[in-house]
């Protein structure tokens, strides 16, 4: 038998939406560690340039300086509160209420005034007029929610005629020959650990997760299930051993998830009625190639000089359109 119809017999998992699979539980969706945000910038730090660089993707691409944007979906605060120092205001929203906390929060020690954070319940409607914003952002965000599509309708809804929408998403094309199916084990206290099982149907576009929570500790697991004890990958669970520690299972969640391919995400765009869909080049990726050109020594110091690098060629990068192929991101003007 195959294993997810074992736990789904067996374990009967609690049926949940995202928030509660992941984002709740979460004091830090990036593990604090977003620069500005959490951490001093860095500019001998790749992924600091590539902060910066998306930064001015979502600026650029939104068309968004000096303008009110709508942050779907803005996990810690991003990019909300890094883009809010070049706009009017930002209004993000989050299906979590302890996100929402945790942006408030981190709003709050930054100093940073033009940004608000509200809970809106997942599938439900956004509490906005039509045409409310002149941009709207949406990292990674919109194949979280229970259905995409209707999201799209929504924030096509809220945005104004001529404003841009920019979409940062998570293709399951990447899992593509051998990680279809993976593993993942947490620590949640010296006592208990989490078992997180993923089923990718690529071709298929959605994902299935399963949420095991065991009292047993991390390396007890860890010990249970591989000969070697280092670590723990999806091939070592097997429903005989799954048997053995039922007893210790103490909670079990399943979240589908409908995950757009980027030529999906096209054909929903213009379907909801954007006038043009171009899918074009990151600014982050742009950012990371740009850092990698630079030896130690020649490589900016500060962030003002980086920024002044990086703004000028990221307007331009942002506009060029890529193949969707390589999973670029997407711009859709309403």
């Amino acid at each position: 038998m195959d294993i997810f119809k074992w736990i789904e017999r067996e374990l009967k998992p609690k049926v949940c939406n995202s928030v509660e699979f992941f984002y709740d539980e979460m004091d830090s969706q990036s593990d604090y560690s977003l620069p500005i945000i959490y951490r001093p910038f860095d500019a001998s730090k790749r992924s600091h340039w590539r902060d910066r660089g998306s930064l001015f993707d979502y600026l650029f691409s939104t068309e968004g300086e000096g303008k009110k944007l709508l942050d779907f979906g803005p996990g810690d605060g991003w990019p909300s509160l890094i883009v809010a120092p070049f706009v009017d205001e930002v209004v993000g929203v989050d299906g979590s209420p302890h996100r929402v906390e945790i942006c408030t929060e981190n709003a709050k020690h930054m100093g940073i005034s033009n940004v608000k954070f509200i809970y809106v319940e997942p599938g439900t409607l956004l509490p906005f007029q039509d045409n409310s914003f002149d941009g709207v952002m949406a990292a990674s965000s919109i194949e979280q929610t229970p259905d995409p599509k209707v999201t799209l309708q929504e924030l096509y809804r809220v945005l104004r005629s001529g404003g841009h929408l920019r979409i940062g998403y998570e293709d399951l094309g990447r899992y593509r020959n051998g990680q279809e199916r993976e593993a993942h084990l947490d620590k949640i206290d010296d006592h208990m650990c989490r078992l997180t099982l993923y089923d990718r149907h690529i071709d298929q576009e959605f994902a299935r997760m399963y949420k095991i929570a065991l009292s047993m500790s991390r390396e007890e697991i860890i010990k249970f299930f591989s000969e070697n004890g280092d670590s723990l990958s999806f091939d070592l669970i097997t429903i005989p051993l799954l048997e053995k520690v039922c007893s210790t299972i103490t909670e079990t969640l399943l979240c589908s998830l409908t995950h757009p391919s980027g030529k999906t995400f096209v054909s929903w765009l213009k379907e909801v009625g954007f006038r043009e869909v171009v899918p074009s080049h990151s600014g982050a990726w742009f950012a990371e190639q740009l850092f990698a050109q630079y030896s130690d020594e020649d490589r900016p110091r500060d962030i003002d000089a980086i920024d002044s690098i990086l703004r000028p060629l990221v307007k331009i990068v942002v506009q060029m359109a890529a193949p969707i192929s390589v999973n670029p991101m997407i711009t859709a003007i309403k």
